[in-house]
């Protein structure tokens, strides 16, 4: 039976322009401990979610030996857009060229490998609107939701169109979404009721590193979808089990 696994924000900068030990020591070799329990605990037919953060690169040609390293990984991979990937092409055909085999990039899009669905956004930052002051007008705010939320809408319906060319839906549909999907100490936002109306039975984000998240750090049932975070130095540096399928 297949398992789906996630691992956010890998944070790949394998050509040493950015090493992450700057960041503390558990990051240092984090790649190879990655790799490590990556091996040994996925299998070719498993799928790992990444919902962003992948490459430090900041061309698509420069994340080229970063996206190696996710192709010589098991499984299949379905990754999305984080905030730091400035490598991320701007048409799905430039993507396609670049990406290596048995991967799905989600972003205005979705996708279906066999019976399992996946659709999401970066979504909204919304630690930093209320944490760390950010000097944006509440105009600019909702300017930047609103797109994410539109770009959430057209994922959830690029899902319903597989699914009517498949001829039967997807058995599990899963978000994926780069920053949390809710305010820190939330149980809903603009986002959610749209997660759980896509039919979700997860919702799984990243972004959120450090020891002292907090309420950030929203896990769990929110009106019937169950999310988790799975920022790689959150998940000891290993694939995180989301469920058997």
């Amino acid at each position: 039976m297949p398992v789906i696994w996630a691992l956010s924000d890998l944070h790949l900068s394998l050509s040493g322009a950015k090493p992450m030990d700057v960041f503390g020591d558990h990051w240092e070799a984090h790649h190879e401990r990655m790799a490590e329990a990556w091996d040994r605990l996925v299998a070719p037919d498993d799928i790992v979610l990444s919902p962003g953060d992948l490459s430090w690169a900041m061309r698509p040609a420069e994340a080229a030996i970063d996206l190696a390293w996710v192709g010589a990984r098991p499984g299949w991979k379905v990754i999305a857009k984080g905030n730091h990937d400035y490598w991320w092409p701007g048409t799905r055909k430039a993507m396609a060229a670049l990406l290596p085999p048995r991967t799905l990039a989600i972003k205005k899009c979705a996708g279906r490998i066999g019976e399992v669905g996946f659709f999401g956004a970066r979504g909204g930052d919304f630690a930093a609107l209320t944490r760390y002051g950010d000097k944006r007008t509440p105009e600019e705010i909702e300017a930047w939701l609103a797109r994410e939320e539109a770009e959430l809408k057209l994922s959830i319906a690029e899902l319903d169109r597989l699914d009517k060319e498949a001829g039967t839906p997807a058995k599990l549909r899963i978000c994926v979404f780069h920053y949390p999907p809710v305010a820190p100490g939330k149980r809903s936002s603009r986002f959610t009721p749209l997660i759980t109306a896509a039919r979700a039975s997860w919702c799984v984000y990243g972004h959120l590193h450090g020891r002292e998240i907090g309420p950030a750090r929203v896990e769990g049932d929110i009106a019937g979808v169950q999310y988790r975070c799975a920022s790689c130095d959150l998940v000891d540096f290993a694939p995180l089990k989301i469920c058997d399928f």
